[in-house]
């Protein structure tokens, strides 16, 4: 029987957090069906319109032999107001489309995309959650930080730097935390590679002094990282939202204890 308790239950406000930072797809996809949408029936509504001039042509024509002088009024379709109802209809559609693709995504893609309930999923301790470095190039990026401070309240305030430093003390509390097993000895290891995982690396090591760090490794892809592995008593993994995957976090954690390599805990950003 597994020692942890696999939970599957969806958060709905994780899920809505997630579409919401992605609401430049939104915005793409709602413009674009809109656009086709009106486009569409716009098209259509003057095609409608030339049909009924030649069936109002005919039966002028037929009328005016029979000796008739009035004919049926015809009422003509507004190819503008009837091609804007359809976009409007065409924007909801493509938020309804473009939600429900990015639902399913966060559903069935296996990717760790909440910290929420990490110790019940994976059996281990969350040393720290570090904000995603921001962007200055990023258009319109100000909403992108007024979705953050909805979604992480009082905790988004604080510096990048100063929540790396929170995730050293706590990766100092685990160390001393087993006080029958001197762990001097710490491997850094995970399943996502970049920039900001070199960087968070590199500050675990310069704030804490008193323990050796090797490298960031990947010991699920890598023979050789997975080698050396057992000339470290402990062992800290780094993971990314959105791009580890839960399957592998669950697969690195198993090699580490069945190496006897004591597990201090996860940091996330």
């Amino acid at each position: 029987m597994d020692e942890y308790q696999e939970v599957n239950e969806i958060s709905l406000i994780d899920l809505m957090y997630y579409c919401l930072k992605r609401w430049r797809w939104l915005i793409v996809c709602m413009i674009f069906f809109a656009i086709i949408a009106g486009v569409y029936r716009y098209q259509a509504a003057i095609t409608e319109n030339q049909l009924k001039k030649e069936q109002q042509s005919q039966q002028s024509a037929a009328k005016l032999g029979e000796g008739e002088v009035q004919s049926e009024q015809i009422i003509f379709e507004d190819p503008i107001s009837s091609a804007v109802s359809f976009a409007v209809i065409g924007m909801f559609g493509g938020m309804c489309f473009i939600c429900l693709f990015f639902c399913m995504t966060y559903i069935t893609g296996g990717k760790l995309q909440s910290e929420n309930n990490f110790y019940e999923k994976f059996d281990m301790h969350l040393l720290g959650v570090i904000r995603k470095a921001e962007s200055k190039r990023r258009w319109f990026g100000f909403i992108d930080r007024w979705i953050c401070r909805l979604e992480e309240g009082p905790y988004s305030r604080i510096p990048r730097r100063e929540q790396i430093k929170i995730a050293a003390v706590n990766v100092q509390a685990a160390v001393h935390r087993y006080p029958e097993k001197k762990i001097k000895r710490i491997m850094l290891a995970g399943t996502t590679t970049g920039s900001d995982t070199a960087e968070i690396c590199e500050q675990l090591i310069e704030e804490i002094s008193d323990v050796t760090f090797s490298p960031y490794r990947q010991i699920v892809f890598h023979a050789a990282s997975l080698r050396k592995l057992e000339y470290y008593e402990g062992i800290v993994f780094i993971e990314k939202k959105g791009e580890s995957y839960e399957k592998l976090i669950r697969q690195e954690k198993e090699l580490a204890v069945s190496r006897d390599v004591r597990v201090l805990g996860t940091i996330i950003f």
